[in-house]
């Protein structure tokens, strides 16, 4: 027993640091902002998928119709809803079909 407080003893500073830095060290790296949290990751994630989902609405519709900017912003929205649900998908994501028909609203 003695042993065992006399090596407490000789790091009591190396310990109090430890805990500290254990406490204090994440609460300062998130307030900095050297985490990224999980929100922020899945954010960026979906905006990702998003992107390439519209590049391919968009490399459809523009195979559909050669130029859409021609079209009205209906008839470019309605083109893109058509081409921006994916195979696996119910239904069109709203960010895709509004960044797709934005993507086609630009000459090729």
């Amino acid at each position: 027993m003695d042993t065992l407080r006399t090596f407490i003893g000789d790091r009591k500073q190396l310990i109090k640091g430890l805990i500290i830095g254990l406490i204090v060290g994440p609460l300062l790296s998130g307030l900095v902002g050297w985490q990224t949290r999980t929100s922020t990751a899945n954010d960026m994630v979906r905006n990702a998928v998003v992107a390439q989902q519209v590049k391919v609405c968009e490399f459809r519709a523009r195979i559909a119709v050669p130029d859409p900017a021609k079209l009205e912003w209906s008839a470019r929205y309605d083109l893109a809803k058509t081409w921006a649900k994916m195979p696996w998908l119910e239904s069109a994501d709203s960010d895709v079909v509004s960044g797709c028909s934005n993507g086609l609203d630009k000459s090729a």
